[in-house]
């Protein structure tokens, strides 16, 4: 905070305290993430792999009958969020039940990671849930990330190379037919990644595309929890880019939104590419 303080100085106490206390809620921001898949689709050993420190569960989140496990990491002075919602292969007759409980869930969540099984035959229960929750609860098709998990068991399972961890010719063109039905059935915004968490398989491309996925103000907070071994130059790079977005949008809100003097407007204006450089800067020492 004090590396920033000084290219502040020219503004009015209550203005620089105002920036800085909106910059410190976006380094303290904390991410929430949904969890939807079936029973059995590896959706807590997915997440265990990918982040340093294992789903410990707070509480369960009831909608009249129906509950949502909530989960939460914290690393340091970072904390962040997963919520396992039910619905997925369950009966449609349950969707008022559902509704409830969703509309009051999903205005939270930045992000809904949906894990499928690259050996399933059918998605039919994925498909019903997935339309009840773009079509009839408005949740955008942007703020879904689906994975196909267990790649290892994807027929003919007997030829993944144990010790290279990665499918053989025939497994990989398969798994890349399971890709293609992915994308036929729900019509993803974001790219559909195939992993096996208990071989490591792709997860650090797992998490690349997640911190690309998430919200501006969020991917920064789930960077910090990552696996080490996953947090790539990449997820750092675009997790950092992330950061210098959401600083500018917090300086132009100070042009925008509070009256200032047209002198104080364009000063601000003029130390913007400063003040977002400077943070980007000390990315590694926020998070």
């Amino acid at each position: 905070m004090k590396t920033l303080e000084p290219h502040l100085s020219f503004l009015p106490e209550r203005i620089r305290e105002h920036f800085l206390s909106q910059f410190n809620a976006l380094i303290n921001y904390s991410p929430t993430i949904g969890l939807m898949g079936k029973t059995g689709a590896g959706k807590s050993s997915l997440i265990n792999s990918l982040f340093q420190s294992p789903l410990f569960p707070v509480s369960d989140i009831s909608g009249c009958t129906r509950q949502a496990q909530r989960f939460t990491m914290t690393m340091g002075s970072h904390a962040m969020t997963f919520i396992d919602l039910p619905g997925v292969g369950e009966s449609l007759e349950r969707d008022r039940e559902y509704h409830s409980l969703y509309r009051n869930l999903l205005p939270e969540l930045d992000l809904i990671i949906w894990v499928l099984k690259a050996d399933d035959r059918a998605w039919s229960s994925d498909e019903q849930c997935y339309c009840f929750l773009t079509e009839q609860c408005g949740y955008k098709p942007s703020h879904f990330l689906f994975v196909l998990n267990q790649a290892d068991k994807i027929e003919p399972c007997r030829e993944w190379h144990v010790e290279c961890c990665h499918p053989s010719p025939q497994q990989a063109a398969n798994l890349r037919q399971k890709q293609i039905a992915v994308v036929d059935a729900f019509k993803p915004v974001n790219p559909v990644i195939t992993v096996s968490s208990t071989e490591r398989y792709q997860l650090p491309l797992l998490a690349e595309h997640l911190i690309r996925a998430l919200p501006t103000q969020a991917s920064s907070g789930v960077a910090r929890q990552l696996n080490t071994t996953y947090r790539t130059t990449a997820v750092e790079t675009s997790a950092r880019n992330d950061f210098g977005q959401c600083v500018s949008e917090l300086v132009d809100s100070l042009v925008d939104i509070i009256p200032l003097p047209t002198v104080v407007k364009n000063a601000v204006s003029a130390v913007k590419n400063t003040l977002v450089s400077v943070a980007k800067s000390l990315w590694n020492w926020f998070f």
